[in-house]
């Protein structure tokens, strides 16, 4: 109710210029203008996770990109890769880190046929590959 005690004033002033123009100062959050602003948002919260979680999310990306064709990278797999690659020591740790890609909506996940949990990200292949060649 704190915006009913302004009193506001709202001028019509056309610019006649394209809405990308005009929204071009808008924070990233107002702004999302497709697969470039997404790639943009998952690389600013991928920055401020941990090593390890950034290269599970690589992980879960390069298969991802590798094969697009199926539902999503199923859970054991996930785990598996991540074992031999030294990125977690339990299935607790995998857990925390796919729940944090959840919470921030990087991972989303889809039962398969089999009834397994397949994990992806809802970005397209061109902002994945976008995010791989990024540096960190």
């Amino acid at each position: 109710m704190v915006h009913t005690q302004f009193n506001w004033c709202w001028y019509h002033v056309p610019t006649f210029a394209p809405y990308k123009v005009e929204a071009v100062f808008f924070p990233l959050i107002l702004a999302n203008s497709g697969t470039a602003q997404s790639a943009k948002t998952a690389i600013i919260v991928l920055q401020s996770l941990t090593p390890n979680a950034q290269s599970l999310f690589k992980v879960i990306a390069e298969y991802q990109i590798a094969h697009s064709d199926e539902e999503g990278l199923p859970m054991n797999k996930l785990y598996m890769m991540c074992r031999e690659r030294f990125l977690v020591s339990s299935q607790v740790t995998l857990n925390s880190h796919l729940t944090e890609f959840k919470d921030h909506k990087l991972v989303k996940t889809r039962r398969s046929a089999d009834g397994q949990d397949c994990f992806y990200i809802p970005l397209a292949s061109e902002a994945l590959e976008e995010l791989l060649q990024e540096p960190g």
